[in-house]
């Protein structure tokens, strides 16, 4: 199984969103060996999901959640609120702890809270010196200097960091980091690699169903 995670990032408005989702729609084929995730800004889960559940092997992803539970913290989205909307949350993105400031400890946090509500977590890493948690589903590596460069990452320093991460069985690989259509295959061939955490590549809708078809 791979798992192919279209991270949308802070990209597209509603009428953007609407024009991705007819036009992803006409060019989708599922495949039982692919599972897809689609992360869109929050504003639009809704509109995806209503999109998505007529389609087979698809499924929404938040973005980020936040590390408390319920409560007075005006303008966060808790795993409580996102349970029953979505499978899947990514954690830990490069740009979450750029940005943001997030810490190994407030992402552990995160992780705790999305798994209390039953989401699946996708850790995102940075190299060997990111932290791992216990308990995620799938850990994602993106190394910095690929990320929204052009230069993706070759295949044999991605097999190198899998393996210096000690994963156990359960734990899905995946690889991000200036992924398209054009130099996935190396990516998907390996049965070392999951799948993918794809960023820019899947704001055109057509290009991220090219990468879903080369699975």
């Amino acid at each position: 199984m791979k798992y192919i995670v279209a991270n949308w990032k802070a990209n597209k408005n509603l009428d953007e969103t609407k024009l991705w989702l007819e036009t992803f729609a006409k060019n989708y084929q599922d495949k039982e060996n692919v599972v897809v995730l689609i992360a869109p800004p929050l504003p639009f889960l809704g509109i995806v999901l209503d999109y998505v559940k007529s389609l087979k092997n698809l499924y929404v992803c938040a973005q980020d959640l936040s590390e408390f539970d319920e409560g007075s913290y005006t303008g966060e989205v808790t795993a409580k609120s996102l349970q029953g909307l979505i499978d899947y949350v990514i954690l830990g993105h490069s740009e979450r702890r750029k940005y943001f400031n997030e810490t190994d400890e407030i992402i552990a946090k995160k992780i705790e809270a999305a798994h209390k509500y039953q989401l699946k977590t996708i850790l995102c890493v940075r190299s060997t010196e990111d932290k791992l948690v216990e308990g995620v589903e799938l850990v994602a590596y993106e190394p910095v200097e690929a990320i929204g460069t052009g230069e993706n990452a070759p295949l044999e320093n991605v097999l190198l960091i899998r393996g210096s991460l000690g994963l156990s069985d359960s734990v899905k690989f995946l690889y991000g980091g200036s992924v398209t259509d054009q130099n996935v295959s190396q990516y998907l061939a390996s049965d070392q690699i999951d799948g993918l955490l794809i960023g820019g590549a899947s704001l055109d809708p057509e290009r991220l169903t090219r990468i879903i078809s080369q699975v």
